[in-house]
């Protein structure tokens, strides 16, 4: 199976891999993403992007989201994204052949796709496999021997204790996966519709990145107000998730979600784009911002990109009318004629980039990334942009 045919196969495919042999089997990286040697390494990765993506959780909320169901849905998926890599370091920690940390280095920055595939098949099997491993006591008295009695490094034991921590942090709720529907919620009602708030967030099979959608929707001719169980939601579920890809613009999801959906009108779409992630050592990057990188890479630079992209329904207008119909409605969006907007199809765009304090002063007296919001990262975890 070529790199193109593992980003095509479907989660349902994807839920009969049953091992991590077997997903590697079937879910080759593709040229742009390599494997992390060492334990050192990976978990420098790893400290490296779990600080960002605390500090981007904080961020992001701030920056971003104008009322509490934005805060609430981009709260909780970048932060089920970052327990998905405190997972991820507790399963790293002791380099294993068949579990090997993969990263795209030049699309993201993140882990590979098949990264999340990996640990829906270790959930599969977690509680048969606690089973087999000794008790968290048991273990300890074995490290003892081994330290006490024979003078060795219970290096054997410390790594199924590892293992173990890792199974009991791998719930269900706690891992990023391909699409996360956040809560339905209703946000106003008038004589001939309803308005509801859904979003939810999605890490493309492409370009190895998370993205996460807040759409502002109205029902048309609804009979009673639309419920998280019903059937109505659960096509709007199944459309969202068929219709999303990170290569997409925002304008191209928006049309085709309600092409697909003739009586939901689309009033207000967001996206927010997550990464690239650039740190010298793990990722590639390119210009004057990757030389300013490489020059401070002792230091262990990182950078955390994300964009904030908006389009706002301008008005409706009547498609496919005829003699024997009267057609149907359709979102007319609000794209300003400029050239960055067109391109992307959104009516607002904002761009903003995260990194360490002392980077930042560096970014700024060169002159780079003027075109962001510039959030920086203190010594005690606290963020704000940069003044």
């Amino acid at each position: 199976m070529t790199p193109r045919d593992a980003a095509s196969v479907t989660p349902g495919d994807a839920a009969r891999v049953t091992s991590a042999e077997a997903i590697w089997q079937h879910f080759q990286a593709d040229e742009n993403c390599v494997a992390i040697t060492g334990a050192n390494h990976a978990r420098v990765y790893l400290a490296q992007m779990r600080r960002a993506l605390a500090a981007l959780q904080r961020a992001a909320e701030q920056a971003t989201a104008i009322t509490n169901a934005e805060r609430h849905a981009v709260g909780y998926a970048v932060g089920r994204l970052h327990r998905t890599f405190e997972i991820l370091a507790l399963r790293h920690f002791y380099p294993h052949p068949s579990r090997q940390l993969k990263i795209d280095t030049t699309d993201s920055g993140f882990v590979h796709f098949s990264t999340l595939l990996e640990l829906a098949a270790d959930l599969e099997q977690r509680d048969d496999e606690l089973a087999t491993l000794p008790g968290p006591e048991e273990l300890k008295r074995r490290m003892l021997e081994q330290i006490v009695d024979h003078s060795l490094h219970p290096r054997e034991q410390q790594a199924a204790m590892m293992r173990r921590l890792y199974l009991e942090a791998l719930q269900p709720d706690a891992v990023f996966r391909t699409f996360v529907p956040g809560p339905l919620e209703r946000v106003g009602q008038s004589d001939d519709e309803s308005s509801y708030f859904w979003s939810f967030a999605s890490y493309d099979r492409a370009l190895n990145r998370p993205f996460v959608y807040l759409i502002y929707f109205a029902l048309e001719s609804e009979k009673q107000p639309l419920g998280a169980d019903s059937r109505e939601f659960a096509e709007i579920r199944a459309a969202a998730e068929s219709s999303v890809a990170g290569r997409i613009n925002l304008l191209g999801f928006s049309h085709r979600l309600d092409e697909l959906l003739p009586n939901l009108r689309p009033r207000i779409v967001k996206r927010l784009v997550l990464g690239p992630y650039w740190a010298p050592g793990f990722t590639r990057t390119e210009g004057a911002f990757g030389e300013l990188l490489a020059s401070a890479a002792e230091r262990l630079p990182f950078a955390l990109r994300w964009e904030s992209e908006t389009l706002i329904s301008e008005r409706e207008a009547r498609v496919d009318a005829g003699w024997l119909s009267k057609g149907r409605l359709r979102q007319v969006f609000w794209v300003p004629k400029t050239l960055d907007l067109s391109s992307r199809g959104v009516s607002q765009l904002e761009r903003f980039v995260l990194l360490p304090h002392w980077l930042a002063q560096r970014v700024r007296a060169a002159g780079l990334l003027e075109d962001h919001r510039q959030l920086v990262i203190e010594s005690d975890e606290s963020v704000h942009e940069l003044d």
